[in-house]
């Protein structure tokens, strides 16, 4: 039974570990493409149209597809025994999105002003065009769930890939044609979330339809089980809609900050924070959210074993792969905060030119505090992705009323950083940190009551060697002077502050190597799928 245990989780670890790695070369392709792209878009679209179209528009797409689909995305990805009952609830998204876009896009159009218009004729389009897209996106949700289910990681990074290569090349493209009319800008945008949605959909209809031969064994039909008949199974039912219910929530807090700045900022601060966005996610959308995907897939597989006599075997691998991903997310963390903080003028001096370096807004500030955000978004999509990975209905019932408590902490710390202290973008970023800082602690907490009394576990494990801090802080300090003495503004200026930096990552590194042996050896063993 030991050997079989083992051989099925070390399966299960390999499977994941491939879908992990093949995710994080999609987010490292789209994403560099992205940004490589955006780069030059940036010289060619005014700060209004990128601030719509990055943060309004995106707002639009993001609820309608978090909403509909993310409670019951969670839920089906924990059994995949009866392929149909699963396929009969993957439906339900879809007919969720179909009500969840027209509200939304009924909103969106109704708060549109006629000085809205006279500036950005073609909104009301982009509005409609990001609604159908997310809605197509939305229709082939049902072939998402099974190809989830089934591990088909490089299904999804081939149509994923080529649906986001396409939506910048399109994007890019359109954005030169339009160059010099800055009423057409928004329309490059529309046009390429339509393709990205289109493509979508044709790329996992025709796989499924080739593959299963017949469309009839994609559609919901009626189970019979045990002389029962149901459509839609009752306790996966109602876990789905606890879920959707707290998405709601969920999506606030994940949103929020792009709600907020819609709410309380001019056209020109949206275009600072989503350009700052930009390079600050890199790391998020290239790392963090193939990590935090399939970690909840792993965690809710592996520990959805009712054996006994294996439970405590298998808590134990989760506790261990547990420990590892925030560990890593640590030392990531560290690596942003103690050099990425005094490099940011010269990053968007080098990429952007001197509008965005020193032009107002103070884009190099609002970059350097979200890179400090970033450790708390690693951590976060970590332990609130194993909650979700393994909570009861209990739980989730309970895990509702705290979302509205978050909800309310993120509100009003947003309204205080943003309108009482007037900290605008800088004082967004704080806010988030705030609402994920509570959520971890909430997260950490069932964690650790989850896994008693058989593992003990400890936020002092996720911190490095004393040594290894202590290099890391020698490190932002030597790069601070470097920043505030050396300077970044001409090209020599550059060169001798970002080879200081280079000198003390060097330095950070082999303490790294010496000190924290155990976290490479067990990152290079679940690389290998070879972690007990």
């Amino acid at each position: 039974m030991d050997t079989k245990d083992n051989k099925q989780k070390e399966s299960l670890l390999s499977t994941t570990a491939k879908g992990a790695s093949y995710l994080i070369m999609l987010q490292f392709v789209s994403r560099m493409l992205t940004f490589s792209l955006n780069q030059i878009v940036l010289r060619y679209v005014s700060k209004d149209n990128f601030g719509i179209a990055s943060v309004n528009l995106e707002l639009l797409s993001s609820t309608i597809l978090f909403i509909s689909r993310e409670g019951f995305r969670s839920i089906l990805i924990r059994d995949s025994s009866n392929r149909q009952k699963i396929l009969n609830l993957a439906y339900i998204p879809t007919c969720l999105g179909l009500l969840t876009t027209c509200l939304t896009c009924s909103y969106y159009l109704s708060t549109i002003t006629a000085q809205d218009l006279v500036e950005m004729p073609y909104y009301r389009v982009a509005v409609l065009c990001y609604g159908f897209a997310s809605f197509v996106e939305l229709l082939v949700e049902p072939l998402f769930i099974l190809a989830l289910n089934n591990l088909y990681f490089q299904l999804r990074v081939m149509v994923e890939g080529i649906a986001v290569i396409l939506r910048c090349l399109v994007t890019f493209g359109l954005t030169l044609y339009f160059a010099g009319n800055d009423k057409l800008g928004i329309l490059a945008f529309a046009i390429a979330q339509v393709v990205y949605g289109m493509v979508m959909m044709i790329g996992y209809g025709g796989f499924f339809i080739y593959k299963e031969k017949s469309i009839g064994r994609l559609i919901p039909h009626e189970i019979v089980e045990q002389e029962r008949r149901y459509l839609f199974d009752p306790a996966l039912l109602y876990l789905g809609i606890t879920m959707t219910k707290q998405s709601l929530l969920k999506h606030v807090l994940t949103e929020g900050d792009k709600m907020l700045i819609s709410i309380l900022s001019s056209k020109e601060d949206r275009g600072v924070y989503a350009f700052v966005v930009n390079y600050g996610s890199l790391i998020v959308r290239i790392l963090f959210q193939p990590l935090e995907e399939t970690g909840r897939t792993f965690f809710s597989k592996l520990l959805s074993s009712s054996d006994e006599k294996s439970r405590v075997s298998i808590r134990q691998t989760a506790a261990n792969v547990l420990m590892i991903l925030l560990q890593f997310h640590i030392l990531l963390g560290l690596v942003f905060i103690c050099f990425a903080t005094n490099y940011s003028s010269t990053l968007i001096d080098l990429l952007a030119g001197h509008k965005w370096s020193q032009g107002e807004g103070n884009a190099p500030g609002v970059l350097a505090l979200y890179c400090v955000y970033v450790p708390f978004m690693g951590i976060n999509g970590i332990t609130e992705g194993f909650v979700q990975a393994v909570a009861t209905k209990s739980d989730l019932s309970r895990l509702s009323y705290f979302m509205v408590l978050f909800s309310v902490c993120f509100m009003a710390s947003g309204f205080i950083f943003m309108y009482v202290f007037e900290m605008g973008a800088m004082g967004l970023i704080l806010a988030n940190m705030v609402n994920l800082g509570i959520r971890i602690g909430y997260s950490w907490h069932y964690i650790r009551t989850y896994f008693q009394p058989s593992v003990t576990l400890s936020v002092k494990q996720w911190f490095p060697h004393a040594a290894t801090v202590t290099s890391f802080i020698m490190a932002w300090s030597i790069t601070f002077w470097s920043e505030k003495n050396i300077g970044w503004y001409t090209l020599n200026q550059k060169a001798t502050h970002i080879a200081i930096g280079g000198v003390c990552f060097l330095f950070v590194s082999i303490v790294i190597f010496f000190k924290e042996r155990n976290l490479i050896g067990n990152v290079k063993r679940l690389k290998d799928h070879k972690f007990e």
